[in-house]
């Protein structure tokens, strides 16, 4: 049985008001050799963003979905995050892990009750979100490093 083939080893989705949060996971991640799509850095302009989104969401191992205040009331971030988990379902995708930043546990969707998500805030962050990439690596894959 073949495994699919990835482009990426995550992807990191998230609402442009917390860019600096993204670019600092994003830093963080590909210091030690991960290689990722950064939704508002990576996005090419003028390309078809449906096709784009769908395409991403099936080439990454994981999708790391930010959510803020600001993710929680907008409307594309919602949208992005029913994709994930609709790929997940249904064709046994990506594993969608949400980072919760400043997000009390009442505040968390009913949808995302059941996933393990990680707080920005907990000083094991880092160490949790490489566990987490380490693990959907397959060890028959090459190296995404230089």
């Amino acid at each position: 049985m073949t495994s699919p083939s990835f482009r990426y080893d995550f992807s990191l989705w998230y609402c442009l008001e917390d860019d600096a949060i993204a670019t600092a996971i994003c830093e963080m991640l590909a210091d030690y050799g991960f290689h990722g799509y950064i939704e508002h850095q990576d996005h090419v302009a003028g390309a078809p963003v449906l096709a784009s989104v769908n395409e991403i969401i099936q080439s990454s191992r994981l999708a790391i979905v930010l959510l803020t205040s600001h993710s929680m009331t907008d409307l594309w971030c919602q949208r992005i995050l029913e994709w994930n988990l609709v790929h997940t379902v249904h064709h046994k995708g990506a594993k969608v892990i949400p980072v919760y930043v400043d997000i009390t546990q009442e505040q968390v969707p009913p949808t995302l009750r059941h996933l393990t998500g990680l707080r920005y805030s907990d000083r094991y962050f880092r160490k949790r979100l490489l566990d987490c990439l380490k693990k959907t690596k397959a060890p028959c894959c090459p190296s995404t490093t230089g």
